[in-house]
């Protein structure tokens, strides 16, 4: 029989433990500044660390906004600060070592590859699974990563161009019908069903068809993105929302079958192809398949081996996510810096006109003629490259491991127990590596080495640096490339966020960074505000 406790003794019992949390909770605060108190940081509080100096870099930039700047904002305050440097901001989250120095980012990149941090593995895993090139780590990923290599090899993407102009020149009547109709276009939105379509394409040789239509797997796609944390986001409701483990699951059970019914379609087509001895370019998965099989020693059955599917799925929504965080943003900013810069318009547009022909209806024919015309514009990549290093999509972060520290000037960093963060926003501005950093610059990667702007080794890094680099940015330079081709000479685009203000019933022109309204904020990926709301013109057909 259980004994009958007074109020006075479960009153005593709860202070036990309250003061038991307490004590625990202090003493383990107590470790932690202590062995913070001699590391390089900023402004640091021996209670709060460094959570005042973090609340104000949040505090200078709009709601929302990617916390990838913050680094940069921090060392403008505090120029004291070498590139690399920590930000104390445990029990809030863990601890981070900043690295904005190239040579010391390669040293948890390149020389010794860090894990994966857990942050990463936990906020990727509700839209691309556990098996994805994003998060496996040791053989398991070498040996997914070299079975899909093949198919992503820049030699065998230009064998797939011809489907990427189809979906291209789909996304440009588009516009066209925008530019009718006198609508405001939210083109982060139109880019990501570009880009969805072309992963669908090149990696499945299914024709998605997301640009015009609705699509169950884009859908869910979607939703699952407007659960995912925001960036900054106090709102713990939200947060710890009851629902939100039932819709991710439901979400991504949704993607699965629709994915797992593509797969069995394209190996029923690849039988038959085999069958018919049909000669054509492979898509992504087919390569991948083929490597799989040599890989394991399996011939090639009636079904698809178990194993291969599983990953292949996880791999597909991995390229979705991965396609939906560079491409479609990058989109974005292409249109937003060529807008502000004309001239650098202008000699986008001369490149393609000297490479192309002023007729700008017989491109996309040429194009897909000739594939490798992308490899005849240096300019037009220069301006790619440039907006990439203005607005990179993502940065890696690793954790820390006790026997490898980083070395730097000298001196000792451990990462054991740290977030390791390469910030990739943050070493692009830099001023010691970019002169004149915040200017949108193209020329930076058209002058020889050892001139003054030439980028230094390892300092450029949207797609991160070493092997654990992105599998799929050789197909993102010739989305990209397709897209600037097919797009400037034929239509003049604007933002338009003002106008979007109105029509939403807000005022949010104060909400800027570096005084531009298109800045990037956090929602799963880094992204432009409010989808870039833009205004498409037509362009008149010149002689």
């Amino acid at each position: 029989m259980a004994p009958n406790l007074s109020p006075s003794s479960m009153a005593t019992a709860l202070g036990v433990l309250v003061a038991g949390f307490v004590i625990r909770f202090g003493v383990q605060l107590y470790i932690h500044r202590r062995r913070m108190r001699d590391l390089p940081k900023p402004p640091w509080n021996p209670i709060f660390g460094n959570l005042p100096t973090f609340g104000k870099a949040a505090a200078a930039f709009p709601p929302l906004a990617h916390p990838h700047a913050f680094p940069h904002w921090i060392r403008q305050q505090h120029p004291e600060l070498p590139p690399v440097f920590y930000v104390d901001i445990w029990p809030v989250a863990d601890s981070m070592l900043v690295i904005l120095d190239p040579a010391a980012a390669a040293q948890i990149t390149i020389q010794n590859s860090l894990d994966k941090h857990v942050h990463i593995k936990d906020f990727t895993y509700p839209l691309v699974g556990k098996k994805n090139l994003v998060t496996m780590e040791g053989k398991e990923w070498k040996m997914w990563r070299a079975i899909f290599n093949p198919g992503f090899a820049a030699g065998h993407l230009m064998s797939l161009v011809g489907g990427m102009v189809s979906d291209t020149v789909c996304f440009t009547e588009i516009l066209s019908d925008y530019a009718a109709k006198d609508k405001v276009l939210l083109l982060e939105g139109a880019a990501t069903r570009l880009t969805v379509d072309i992963i669908g394409n090149v990696v499945l040789d299914m024709p998605l068809k997301t640009q015009t239509t609705e699509n169950e797997l884009l859908k869910a796609f979607r939703d699952q993105l407007q659960w995912m944390p925001l960036a900054n986001d106090i709102n713990l409701f939200r947060k710890y929302h009851p629902m939100k483990w039932y819709v991710y699951r439901a979400n991504s059970k949704i993607m699965s079958r629709y994915l797992d019914r593509l797969l069995e379609q394209r190996f029923a087509d690849r039988r038959r192809e085999e069958k018919a001895n049909t000669k054509r370019s492979k898509p992504i998965i087919d390569l991948a398949l083929d490597t799989y099989l040599e890989e394991t020693g399996q011939r090639s059955g009636s079904t698809l081996p178990l194993q291969f599917k599983r990953s292949a799925i996880d791999q597909f929504k991995t390229f979705l996510f991965a396609g939906h965080d560079t491409t479609s943003s990058t989109v974005c900013f292409i249109i937003h810096l060529l807008s502000k810069h004309p001239a650098a318009l202008e000699k986008v547009r001369q490149e393609h006109d000297e490479v192309y022909g002023t007729d700008t209806s017989k491109t996309a024919e040429a194009i897909t003629k000739d594939p490798h015309s992308l490899n005849r514009l240096p300019y037009t990549l220069a301006v790619l490259k440039e907006v990439l290093r203005l607005f990179p999509p993502i940065s890696t972060v690793r954790k820390g491991d006790p026997n490898i520290p980083v070395h730097f000037d000298g001196k000792v960093y451990p990462t054991e127990g740290f977030m390791v963060w390469p910030v990739a926003y943050s070493m692009h501005r830099q001023p010691d590596l970019w002169p004149n950093a915040e200017e949108f610059i193209p020329e930076r990667f058209l002058v020889k080495e050892g001139e003054p702007l030439f980028p230094p080794k390892g300092a450029w890094r949207p797609f991160e640096y070493g092997p654990r680099n992105c599998i799929g940015q050789e197909l993102a330079y010739i989305e990209l490339k397709i897209f600037i081709v097919l797009t400037l000479r034929d239509f003049d685009i604007r933002p338009a966020y003002e106008e979007q203000d109105r029509i939403d019933g807000q005022d949010r022109s104060t909400h800027t960074v570096n005084g531009d309204r298109a800045y990037q904020v956090l929602v799963a990926t880094a992204k432009p505000i409010l989808g870039y709301p833009s205004r498409v013109t037509k362009r008149g057909k010149r002689p």
